[in-house]
């Protein structure tokens, strides 16, 4: 594929095709072990994997850290004719992962309790969310570098095949879960272990690339000083990314706490549901932005403006449409999407529509929101990038989950991301506008 000259909305939507299978299958393994955990365990079940979401967040911030900021830079060296500079991004990006996925491990297998606790479970959820995380700790590296080889696999004009690594770990993932918690009544920790190890799979399959005649990445030797300043220029550009997933784990232990705090145990449950859909909704998000970023970047690197603005609005399009999907999806159909997730109780199933029907608005600019991150990084604008991050991930979303339930009551926590979501909106238009976007 010539991202250069080709036809750019062919571009776009193979990569589109390829992008969104992958972040899709990637998001079937929290989406079917909600599911099955719901099934076997109750509402309990689906309260600790809400628990363990920040953990899960995590593995997969750090990899988008990496790969995201380190393939953004080299597919926009390898646009102005720069390979020996696009391999030095490709191989300090690679370094850094391996680095994290060490610390992660070491975290993750000796303080998980701690963590765990730390993000709201308390006595028979801790108990079913510490052996969910036993396995996925365990193979917790191969989270990090799978997700940080998968962009620079993509950059490097094969998005197809990180859509076939991500297939093949998500189906033994799918058939995983129902041999492990049903046939080896594994319950919870057969889960886990279905997880860590589709992930394993997946894994392998991308480093398989590695060594095929396909590949163009090269890992190639730096000094110490070319080492630092490129781990920096990375951190900056993927952090909008890393802020993003991070976010959703740091949101997760204040809502978490909140529902706790509020509500109580069943509609902490139905929050897992509403967490597990919104993260699922979450990687359109990343599947738009990841397909038009590996255009764009190489593009904005020439100089060629008029095919770096047809893409933006290509992808900007199918955000919006991705976007009034699921939020109908999620207005018309809350029972239905309950029943998926969990055998309810019939409290649960009291309180579990209106709970669906103020949260799901976000979505209505959520997945433009995610992508516009995308964008800004592959213009050169990582600051705007960030910031959108934080407003949305932190600042304002945080202070509107503490503040709504003290002035409107209770029940106003739920529209604490759906306002977030449209009041990033607006900041994310007022900069377009200033490049002349929209």
């Amino acid at each position: 594929m010539d991202l250069l000259r080709g036809n750019i909305r062919s571009l776009y939507f193979k990569y589109l095709a390829a992008a969104f299978g992958s972040t899709l299958i990637m998001s079937i393994y929290a989406l079917v072990d909600t599911i099955v955990i719901g099934h076997y365990e109750g509402p309990n079940g689906t309260a600790a994997v809400a628990t363990f979401m920040p953990m899960w967040t995590m593995l997969f911030a750090f990899g988008l850290l990496c790969g995201i900021g380190g393939s953004v830079i080299m597919a926009q060296r390898r646009g102005a004719g720069d390979k020996q500079t696009s391999d030095q991004y490709y191989t300090v990006g690679m370094l850094c992962a391996v680095i994290i996925s060490a610390i992660l491990f070491l975290l993750y297998n000796f303080c998980s309790e701690t963590l765990l606790y730390l993000f709201g479970a308390r006595d028979e959820v801790l108990n079913l969310a510490m052996k969910y995380a036993f396995w996925i700790a365990l193979f917790s590296p191969t989270f990090v570098l799978g997700q940080t080889l998968i962009p620079f696999i993509r950059n490097d004009n094969h998005p197809a095949y990180t859509t076939v690594s991500v297939i093949a770990g998500g189906c033994f993932n799918i058939f995983g879960d129902i041999f492990f918690v049903y046939g080896c009544d594994m319950g919870i920790a057969g889960a886990g272990l279905a997880t860590a190890l589709g992930q394993a799979i997946a894994f392998i399959v991308l480093i398989a690339y590695l060594f095929s005649s396909k590949c163009t990445l090269h890992f190639t030797r730096l000094r110490r000083i070319h080492l630092l300043s490129k781990a920096k220029k990375i951190i900056v550009m993927g952090g909008s990314n890393f802020i993003i997933d991070i976010a959703m784990g740091v949101l997760t232990v204040i809502f978490n706490n909140q529902v706790m705090l509020y509500f109580g145990t069943s509609a902490l449950a139905v929050y897992g549901v509403v967490s597990t859909i919104s993260a699922t909704v979450q990687t359109f998000g990343y599947a738009v932005g990841e397909s038009a970023q590996a255009i764009i970047s190489v593009n904005y690197g020439a100089g060629k403006t008029n095919r770096v603005k047809a893409t933006f609005r290509y992808a900007a399009m199918t955000a919006f449409v991705i976007g009034t999907l699921c939020c109908l999806l999620g207005e018309a159909f809350p029972i239905l999407l309950t029943k998926i997730y969990m055998t309810p109780t019939p409290e649960v199933l009291e309180i579990a529509p209106a709970i669906l029907r103020k949260y799901c608005i976000a979505f209505l600019f959520l997945v433009f929101n995610v992508y516009s991150t995308y964008y800004f990084q592959s213009v050169n604008r990582p600051a705007v990038s960030l910031i959108i991050s934080l407003l949305r991930g932190i600042v304002i979303s945080a202070a509107l989950i503490y503040i709504l339930p003290l002035v409107f009551g209770a029940n106003a926590m739920w529209y604490a991301i759906p306002l977030t979501e449209l009041m990033v909106l607006g900041y994310v238009s007022r900069n377009l506008r200033k490049k002349r976007q929209l």
